[in-house]
């Protein structure tokens, strides 16, 4: 995970923090004046921006662990080799799974760290693959990325580096694929 990333998740986990912390405060306060709210919102403010850094530098050194890197290795085939690799999140049914999306020459490959509860792997043959479309997750944020095999099955996954994902995918046989933006 890169600065940028750590950036963006501690920001993003800073500011949820800090709202919870200021409305708990303020709900749980006996008097409201505006000294005490000043007071609840320089703390939550202040204990948001502290969570924030915290969660963004563990979430770095998680991601970045060597038993991460070790446990998301996939094993190539004959004559493969890898194209492209990023963290990425698979959807199986309602569990985000963590691991890895690597494409290589000859298919397209997740594998699951261990620190999840559906551990797996799931393979899907470049010549297989139907439909490639960028989709927004719980319509907010941009980073999805929907594959559809000509069996019409679909795979979801959160990547990183969405736009490198679509880019490379349509190089490997431009005639199978849809290319949304």
């Amino acid at each position: 995970m890169d600065k940028r990333h750590r950036f963006k998740s501690g920001l993003f986990f800073g500011v949820l923090m800090a709202v919870s912390f200021i409305v708990q405060d303020l709900l749980g306060h006996p008097s409201l004046t505006f000294p005490n709210i000043l007071t609840t919102m320089a703390s939550g403010l202040a204990g948001g921006a502290v969570a924030g850094v915290l969660f963004g530098w563990m979430m770095g050194l998680f991601a970045n662990s060597e038993l991460l890197m070790k446990g998301t290795k996939i094993n190539t085939l004959t004559d493969e080799s890898i194209l492209f690799e990023t963290g990425a999140n698979h959807f199986k049914g309602a569990e985000g799974v963590g691991g890895k999306l690597y494409l290589t020459n000859q298919r397209l490959v997740f594998k699951s760290h261990r620190f999840n509860i559906q551990n797996h792997e799931r393979s899907i043959n470049l010549s297989d693959i139907g439909q490639v479309e960028r989709y927004k997750i719980w319509g907010l944020i941009n980073k999805g990325l929907l594959v559809t095999t000509l069996h019409n099955k679909t795979e979801k996954f959160v990547v990183q580096q969405i736009d490198e994902w679509i880019n490379q995918l349509p190089k490997k046989n431009d005639s199978q694929y849809l290319h949304l933006q």
